[in-house]
């Protein structure tokens, strides 16, 4: 739970030579940042230089090299693996970024929200502004000084995934086929990145439903003919890649393992 490992982090460093939290207690890097976005001081600000934000996309090599490494917001695992290959190139302008996410987002602890009869056929927006994932997609997107996104969060009939809407206002316009190559190079060796744009079927574009149970994150884009809007769509499992899956993924590379070890089923689909 987040704020456990903050209070421990001096104690649980003598039981074990390795440490993944998949808390939020080490993702940011600023130590001012953790009473704005999680309402508390960080009682250990001299430990968040020693941890590794553990998306291994992002990360690898300084995941292989150290002993410490975070796990990462959901909703921010989405948003950052669909815009990097974009705010690395400094092409954005700015973002307005929409997820809709699944009931499992919000944790086994039961509550009114999460009651079956006020669950069941909701669209409900819970964080149009402010959500806490923010910050670390400030932080991991800041290639070029800190990114203007405009995040918001919905949650749908929907147990586990998460589907991202990225509209990216660019700096210039690019066609479809930029788009391909600027993916590609960023992510053609990952193995568990996959492009997703097909011109038929019913699966054209990233869907949860496909990726439940599996490590992968599906992304695919549109461009605005009449604008510099690009559409990014994006795609995970929020229990796996979103969190349990990137852990083992990131505790794979600190420790010299391969990297799909454990992590090679595809999925639950079509059940």
């Amino acid at each position: 739970p987040h704020g456990m490992a903050m209070e421990r982090i001096d104690d649980l460093a003598k039981l074990a030579p390795r440490i993944i939290d998949l808390s939020a207690d080490f993702r940011l890097r600023d130590a001012a940042a953790y009473p704005r976005w999680y309402e508390r001081e960080h009682p250990h600000p001299e430990w968040l230089s020693k941890f590794v934000y553990g998306i291994p996309e992002l990360h690898r090599e300084e995941i292989r090299a150290t002993s410490y490494a975070t796990g990462a917001g959901c909703n921010a695992t989405v948003t950052i693996l669909g815009l990097k290959p974009l705010y690395e190139r400094g092409l954005v302008e700015r973002s307005v970024v929409e997820v809709k996410v699944g009931s499992s987002e919000g944790g086994n602890s039961p509550s009114l929200a999460s009651h079956h009869p006020e669950r069941s056929g909701a669209v409900r927006s819970f964080a149009p502004v402010g959500h806490r994932h923010q910050a670390e997609m400030q932080q991991e997107l800041g290639f070029h000084g800190t990114p203007e996104i405009h995040f918001s969060a919905t949650a749908i009939e929907l147990v586990r995934g998460i589907l991202l809407t990225a509209h990216c206002f660019l700096k210039e316009r690019v066609g479809v086929r930029d788009l391909w190559d600027i993916y590609r190079d960023a992510y053609g060796s990952e193995p568990f990145m996959r492009l997703v744009r097909d011109r038929r079927g019913v699966y054209r574009y990233p869907e949860p439903k496909i990726l439940a149970g599996s490590n992968f994150c599906d992304i695919g884009f549109e461009v605005d003919p009449d604008s510099n809007r690009v559409v990014i769509i994006a795609a995970i499992d929020n229990l796996v890649k979103g969190a349990a899956g990137n852990a083992v993924q990131a505790m794979n590379v600190m420790c010299g393992f391969d990297e799909r070890a454990g992590l090679k089923f595809t999925g639950l689909h079509p059940v």
